[in-house]
């Protein structure tokens, strides 16, 4: 892999957006129809969540051991993106440009989508309503916020799916995700930490080697 990460601006309909990507060694392996691609999506951007969140990163640096093309990016209002949050609608946007923009830049055949608390929202919605259109292979969700948003309609979800949670969640209902979660038709390979919050202080490193154990 390269040794650093590089932020530009992207376009979109709705104005710019900033991207972090970091690609493989040479642009051969980048062609290469076996490369693996990511997108990451950050949680909730009006109380501070950006790319640069910790488990965001934490979630890139495991992807990226693993061989994975990474790109995280900021959601509009965020950071140097432009706009104005749109409540998870205008942000599956958002999320669509940029795979857009991924695939035809790497050329990749293979696509999972990630995302943390409200990336997870953003990343499961975009799946519901356009996977047509952008051939997800895999999901991974980082306590995905159920009860704070609407998640009806979301399953089934048929791709593999890797849910990672907290059990001392402080922000969202571990026990109402695993209700809604057990309820889909389908259910994705769970990985509990009994003692994580929200933001898995002090659990980043497990939640790194569960990523790595996943994929």
């Amino acid at each position: 892999m390269n040794t650093k990460s590089v932020t530009e601006l992207i376009p979109s309909p709705n104005g710019l957006i900033e991207i972090r990507y970091k690609g493989l060694s040479s642009e051969g392996e980048e062609s290469h129809k076996t490369v693996k691609l990511v997108v990451l999506s950050h949680p909730h951007p009006l109380y501070g969540g950006t790319m640069s969140n910790k488990v965001v990163t934490t979630m890139e640096r495991a992807f990226q051991s693993l061989g994975y093309v990474t790109v995280a990016y900021n959601f509009r209002g965020v950071g140097k993106s432009e706009g104005e949050h749109n409540q998870g609608i205008g942000e599956q946007g958002d999320l669509v440009e940029v795979v857009k923009w991924a695939k035809a830049r790497f050329k990749s055949s293979h696509l999972t989508l990630a995302g943390f608390s409200f990336g997870s929202y953003v990343t499961l919605k975009a799946y519901q309503e356009f996977n047509k259109m952008l051939g997800v292979d895999a999901l991974c969700t980082v306590a995905p916020p159920v009860g704070l948003y609407d998640f009806s309609g979301i399953h089934p979800v048929k791709e593999p799916w890797v849910l990672i949670q907290g059990g001392k969640d402080e922000v969202v209902s571990a026990p109402d995700i695993m209700q809604w979660v057990m309820a889909g038709e389908f259910q994705p390979d769970i990985y509990w930490r009994a003692e994580a919050s929200h933001f898995f202080h002090g659990e980043l490193i497990w939640l790194k080697k569960i990523i790595l154990l996943a994929y």
